[in-house]
């Protein structure tokens, strides 16, 4: 199975520029708004020879207990178990925030390998721009411009070679080009549409409440039928 990087920040710090800019894509929608991204989002991308999986999640608050904000805490929670490599976005331009922190002590407790990535860096100086971020205790920060591209390819280099030291006896598989059926689930606004879906999967994969307007996202899934036939 290809390595799986996670995208995990507070909102509005460029988790869906980059995920666009790794699987060479427009498939998140972009706006300077919090709360665009909700659900997991996953995108294929490859460096050379090495294709990998990315999860986009929305803006994380993992002491959120109610609302639809817990609900997007459980999404991300779920995109940490699942990946190989967290990537832990912050944003150089506003600085270290309490909400970073936050996210750093869930991050420590999960086990997974976690790359800090300064992001908005676009003309500042390394060390500007990274000294507040040494009070998180995670190292040397990386730092890119997502929305430019400045040190996105070293960032991804890292985190493969990462991903696969720590399963270096697994072999890449993926999907045949075309392989399954596409099949699109659509509907007014209320009538089950997220139900449906969390039904199939056999899991909580999109968040089902009211009213809430989402951009259109891609799931890959196996479904095992058994035909019967009535006579």
């Amino acid at each position: 199975m290809n390595p799986v990087i996670a995208l995990v920040g507070r909102p509005n710090v460029g988790k869906s520029t980059l995920f666009n800019r790794l699987t060479r894509s427009r498939d998140a929608l972009v706006a300077d708004l919090p709360g665009l991204t909700r659900d997991r989002h996953y995108g294929e991308g490859r460096v050379g020879e090495r294709p990998f999986l990315v999860i986009d999640t929305g803006g994380f608050e993992p002491v959120a207990k109610e609302g639809i904000m817990h609900e997007m805490a459980k999404q991300t929670k779920q995109a940490v178990v699942e990946a190989d490599v967290v990537i832990f976005i912050v944003d150089g331009r506003q600085g270290l925030a309490p909400h970073d922190k936050t996210i750093t002590d869930f991050l420590r407790k999960s086990g997974r390998s976690v790359l800090l990535v300064v992001n908005k860096s676009e003309g500042m100086k390394y060390t500007s721009v990274t000294a507040d971020f040494y009070e998180l205790g995670m190292g040397d920060p990386y730092v890119i411009s997502a929305a430019h591209g400045d040190g996105v390819a070293d960032l991804v280099e890292e985190s493969l070679n990462i991903a696969f030291a720590q399963r270096p006896d697994q072999e890449e598989i993926t999907d045949p080009a075309g392989s399954g059926i596409k099949l699109a689930i659509v509907g007014r606004p209320n009538v089950g549409k997220s139900t449906l879906v969390n039904t199939l999967l056999g899991e909580e994969r999109v968040i089902a409440l009211i009213c809430q307007v989402q951009p259109a996202i891609r799931l890959k899934f196996r479904l095992n039928v058994r035909a019967s036939i009535t006579r």
